[in-house]
């Protein structure tokens, strides 16, 4: 089976990383960008499975929803299923959410299991066994301390040829740094 390919656009370069690294170990390609405006002609592009859009992109930038609605606009990409993801700070805004067309929102920051739970979900893959597959949260750690130190576990690891001794704290950071290093954001 072929990799399911994972479009996410996020502003935030350590979230695009958070991203990259929560499905480093599922079968999962995953694109990272940072503007919405390149998301449809990026899911066209890249025959994308699902689309992961933060609501609030930077300014000058269309939202996340504006996004989910150009990409379900599009027949080339109506039916790629698009989760809008928000700060706790913001909330989704669910008229907005229904409007676009999304499939589903969650909110950040998230465990990590969450998200692939999440796609799972919006790909129809639950419980099948193919391509990214739920768990039981039990096994979910928190994407904003792994992404936190994932990416300084990064910067470490490109600066130097020594990926393991900038991440010597856990097995798991050691591993996160190889990926982080593996994985670097594209834009």
């Amino acid at each position: 089976m072929m990799p399911t390919k994972i479009l996410a656009i996020d502003d935030s370069k350590t979230m695009r990383l958070a991203i990259k690294i929560t499905f480093a170990a599922e079968d999962a390609d995953v694109t990272a960008v940072s503007k919405g405006s390149e998301a449809v002609a990026r899911a066209k592009q890249m025959s994308a499975d699902i689309v992961l859009v933060d609501a609030n992109l930077a300014a000058g930038e269309p939202s996340g929803y504006d996004v989910c609605q150009q990409l379900k606009a599009d027949p080339d990409t109506a039916g790629i299923p698009v989760l809008v993801l928000a700060s706790n700070q913001t909330g989704v805004d669910a008229a907005k959410l229904k409007a676009c067309g999304a499939d589903g929102s969650i909110t950040k920051p998230f465990e990590t299991q969450e998200l692939i739970d999440k796609v799972a979900e919006a790909l129809g893959r639950v419980g099948k066994g193919t391509g990214v597959a739920a768990q039981p949260a039990a096994a979910a750690q928190p994407a904003s301390a792994s992404a936190s130190a994932s990416a300084s576990a990064a910067a470490s690891a490109s600066a130097s040829a020594s990926a393991s001794a900038a991440a010597s704290a856990s097995a798991s950071a050691s591993a996160s740094a190889s990926n982080a290093a593996r994985l670097m954001p594209e834009a």
